[in-house]
């Protein structure tokens, strides 16, 4: 993303571009909205990028083939991205509340609304689709509504600090400190907290592996990765700020997505050194294709991305 802004402005160059073929995807359409800049569009259109997406079944469920798009020119893929999302972009935001609580915000009101705006959105989707099948979603609705007021109210009315959730787990801040400068930060991690969770394997605590028993959330890989990301965040690799604030989470969220859709690619570049140090230990630790790239950024930069024969 901040390749494409610094293109477009301007700030950097780069070396025979064409050489690579440049990918977007949704997760860049989603944060040029959230954020109200578009000059990442004009990068895009000077790289000649092309959308990279999931493909879908009817259901709007994964078949597992990710696949380029045919070249579209970015500010009219943005306007068709705009007009997909209309009435949707923040259908999801309640469950936000949820994550910042994980982290240690202060947010117990906010978050016992959460099962009501959940299934008050729920009647609002499901408005086109015929009464008696309408019906039958509302009420399960609601369930799940009742079900997830009792679980906060049973289990996160007390907040706690991130610093004391890192503790819990046995992750002291020098211990992040030589967790970061390992070649498998994942392997080390999992070393210091498993006699915490012992019930749960490493695969599954980082989201690389579906957990048995809970249902409905279909597991890709670019999902598994977004998870990963966030669990680091949460055990403090190479954390990211402002983790329990409703703005920052939704861009840090961006990130792991990010992470997740270049795992497709050969190469992640960003100059956002946090995002290519968890990368970075996801990437190794699924023996992935995917190289991290991190530059550092300054006026006049020229990215030379070499290419090495194997």
């Amino acid at each position: 993303m901040n390749v494409y802004r610094y293109l477009a402005c301007g700030d950097i160059s780069i070396r025979e571009p064409e050489r690579f073929i440049w990918v977007y995807s949704h997760v860049h359409l989603d944060e040029i909205h959230r954020n109200g800049n578009t000059d990442a569009l004009e990068g895009m259109r000077l790289l000649r990028a092309v959308e990279i997406s999931d493909v879908l079944n009817e259901e709007f469920q994964s078949v597992g083939n990710i696949v380029l798009r045919d070249y579209i020119d970015p500010y009219t893929r943005y306007e068709q991205h705009l007009d997909a999302i209309a009435g949707y972009e923040d259908v999801a935001d309640h469950m936000v509340e949820h994550l910042i609580r994980s982290f240690g915000a202060d947010n117990f009101k906010e978050l016992s609304e959460t099962p009501d705006q959940m299934r008050e959105e729920i009647e609002r989707i499901t408005s086109i689709i015929d009464d008696e099948r309408r019906q039958q979603i509302i009420e399960k609705a609601s369930v799940v509504s009742d079900e997830l007021k009792a679980s906060i109210e049973e289990h996160l009315k007390e907040s706690m600090p991130i610093d004391k959730t890192r503790k819990a787990f046995g992750v002291t801040s020098e211990a992040r400190k030589n967790i970061e400068k390992s070649s498998s930060a994942i392997d080390e991690v999992w070393g210091l907290i498993s006699p915490s969770i012992p019930n749960v394997t490493k695969n599954q605590f980082f989201g690389f592996e579906p957990i048995p028993g809970i249902e409905g959330v279909q597991h890709t890989q670019h999902g598994a990765i977004s998870g990963a990301h966030i669990v680091l965040n949460m055990i403090g690799i190479s954390p990211d700020k402002g983790l329990a604030k409703r703005e920052k989470i939704k861009n840090i969220m961006s990130d792991g997505q990010h992470i997740g859709m270049a795992s497709y690619c050969n190469a992640l570049v960003s100059a956002d050194k946090g995002i290519v140090n968890k990368a970075m230990c996801i990437y190794s630790y699924l023996k992935s294709i995917t190289t991290a790239l991190h530059f550092e950024y300054k006026k006049g930069y020229e990215l030379n991305l070499g290419i090495n024969k194997t």
